[in-house]
């Protein structure tokens, strides 16, 4: 009985150790992370390989000559459109900016001019200078921001060779993650961790698959009516299309500015075409390939997109469905475990 009194307490100053240390170093962590992901998102394709008999070495370098020669082909052939249409928007953004406070001052005008009470034409006049504010500080802030991301971009190159140490030990990793794991509750643990893998892989195979056709056909349907930042415009939607009920619309909102930059006429198609492909999304893209998908209720994937945005902004909402599909898992084992638990 002591012998047991003195392990927990040994086991719990490790573990409180160990987070006061990784607390101390959390500026690193963020690329392990994403090497742990990108590991268990490339691990099925690595397995795959392997029962061709071929080495786990071997089909891991595989995986990342194939993932490299796509990015290669991708950094040669988008990344200099992409350039392109940052550049034309880099000359073009600051004559858009002019004329819309040239149109919120004309607005203010009119106000004045309506003949509505003092006090009202007052506040519509604040109203109207306080959102020129805004859209000038977040300006600001961006382009004040911009210096940070390029650094942190810089450490998180280190990710992909992090992964391929991840990947070639992963099941060196989880057989020791379960070692650490009471003998009575290992099987409990493995099955728990068997349905996460289900639920995130079944995420992936369904919403990030929609994202990339939804970005693909909006982006080819802004193109063919004549939209420059067409590229662009497929991206944040396609991105954004990742948070369910909130991301299309969010997405919409930076591909109808950009569209304001060369006409209105012009940001009515891209509003139309962007609709067009969410009805394509909800009725027959997503029935098709998703399924049942993660098998959460709406109000659940409310309530997390609101709680995660809260608590972590936009990659709060970004990962918001997943964790909320975890979090699901993990509780239904919980309850399982205490209904079968005898009394």
């Amino acid at each position: 009985m002591k012998y047991k009194y003195w392990k927990w307490i040994f086991t719990g100053t490790c573990l409180l150790i160990a987070i006061l240390v990784l607390f101390k170093v959390k500026a690193i962590l963020g690329p392990f992370f994403l090497a742990f992901v990108l590991a268990f998102l490339l691990n099925p394709f690595v397995e795959g390989l392997e029962r061709y008999r071929i080495s786990r070495n071997k089909s891991i370098a595989i995986v990342f000559t194939i993932i490299i020669a796509i990015l290669a082909t991708a950094i040669f052939f988008i990344l200099p459109i992409i350039y392109n249409e940052l550049s034309k928007l880099v000359v073009v953004l600051p004559k858009t900016i002019e004329s819309i406070t040239v149109m919120i001052d004309g607005f203010r005008e009119q106000f004045k001019a309506t003949g509505l009470p003092s006090r009202v034409a007052q506040v519509l006049d604040q109203q109207l200078a306080q959102s020129e504010i805004i859209i000038a500080d977040r300006l600001n802030l961006f382009l004040a921001s911009l210096p940070n991301v390029l650094s942190t971009f810089t450490l998180y190159m280190l990710s992909p060779v992090i992964a391929i140490y991840f990947l070639a030990d992963w099941k060196g990793l989880g057989n020791g993650f379960f070692r650490i794991i009471p003998q009575r509750w290992r099987m409990e643990w493995r099955r728990l961790w068997q349905d996460i893998n289900h639920v995130i892989r079944q995420f992936i195979r369904g919403d990030l698959v929609v994202a990339v056709i939804v970005g693909i056909l909006i982006g080819i349907g802004v193109k063919l009516v004549g939209m420059e930042y067409a590229l662009l415009i497929g991206l944040i939607c396609g991105i954004f299309d990742l948070i369910p009920y909130f991301g299309p619309v969010i997405g919409a909102v930076p591909a109808v500015l950009l569209a304001l930059t060369q006409s209105p006429a012009m940001a009515v198609k891209v509003t139309l075409i962007i609709f067009i492909v969410q009805q394509l999304e909800g009725n027959i893209i997503s029935p098709k390939l998703m399924g049942e998908s993660v098998g959460l209720h709406p109000l659940w994937v409310v309530f997390a997109l609101l709680a995660c945005g809260e608590i972590a902004g936009f990659w709060g909402m970004f990962l918001a469905v997943p964790l909320a599909a975890v979090v699901r898992v993990i509780l239904n084992h919980v309850y399982f475990r205490l209904v079968s638990t005898k009394v």
